[in-house]
């Protein structure tokens, strides 16, 4: 059947910033589909939460409190995760955030962070689980860029830049790890979750219009879309982005006008 395809039976998922947002949104959507979760995070209270809903669709879950900044951690969290289910199936880096302001003013603390917490952790992570994946001959590794790596981002300059440093990453990734290991990005648009509600609630119904589709997006909507990259039904796909933004294509220069006065 060929919706067996979109299927994760026996797969076992790292998945990063699973506490909330779009990270327990997928959590949640390849436990629907059958896999078994490593809810990894800095906020064990949060991923402990996940997990509990996890398994009360009746499949396994392992909490790993983790700074994907670490190596060390990192490497920790891949060896708990051997260690309790034998492999490691699929790593969607997830995990990140981003600081606002304006160049002319940003302390280079502030982009060098960003940098940090969005491209040297989905290398670290990355680098840490190609090894077993390679061994089994066999892998998926999805990461969370957005759709401002492509487009002016008017007071997100150090967040898009380094999403799109994790873009160029997985090309390469991409390339060198095939055909045994497939690797791709989801680019999410405007997707509203409890971490950036506040920001988007003054502003959400102008953002609306400038949607073809009339609304912003929901974790679940970038959830989908990792789902099927997981899945076998993306058997053929690698090194590819997908922009997930509800057809907002000329949002991005409204947007930009509607912060500039606050840079």
């Amino acid at each position: 059947m060929i919706l067996d395809r979109f299927l994760l039976t026996g797969k076992v998922a790292i998945v990063t910033g699973s506490g909330r947002g779009i990270g327990k949104a997928i959590a949640m959507a390849f436990a629907e589909a059958g896999a078994d979760i490593v809810c990894a995070a800095r906020t064990q209270e949060q991923i402990e939460a996940t997990a509990e809903e996890v398994r009360a669709l009746g499949r396994k879950a392992l909490v790993v409190p983790c700074d994907v900044g670490d190596s060390d951690q990192v490497t920790s969290m891949v060896e708990k995760t051997v260690a309790e289910f034998g492999h490691i199936d699929i790593l969607v880096n997830n995990a990140g955030g981003g600081s606002f302001g304006g160049i002319r003013t940003m302390p280079r603390s502030t982009f060098e962070a960003d940098i940090s917490q969005n491209l040297t952790s989905t290398f670290i992570c990355s680098q840490a689980v190609s090894t077993h994946m390679l061994d089994q001959k066999s892998g998926c590794i999805i990461n969370i860029s957005t759709r401002e790596s492509q487009v002016p981002a008017m007071g997100l300059s150090a967040y898009a830049a380094s999403k799109a440093g994790v873009n160029s990453f997985t090309s390469t990734l991409a390339w060198e790890l095939a055909p045994h290991v497939r690797v791709n990005a989801i680019l999410p648009g405007a997707v509203v979750t409890e971490t950036n509600a506040p920001i988007f609630e003054p502003i959400k119904d102008q953002l609306a219009e400038l949607s073809p589709l009339g609304r912003l997006g929901t974790p679940e909507d970038i959830a989908l879309a990792a789902l099927y990259l997981a899945s076998p039904a993306s058997d053929w796909v690698t090194g590819r982005f997908f922009l997930i933004d509800g057809g907002a294509e000329w949002s991005y220069h409204v947007m930009g006008a509607m912060v500039k006065d606050l840079l």
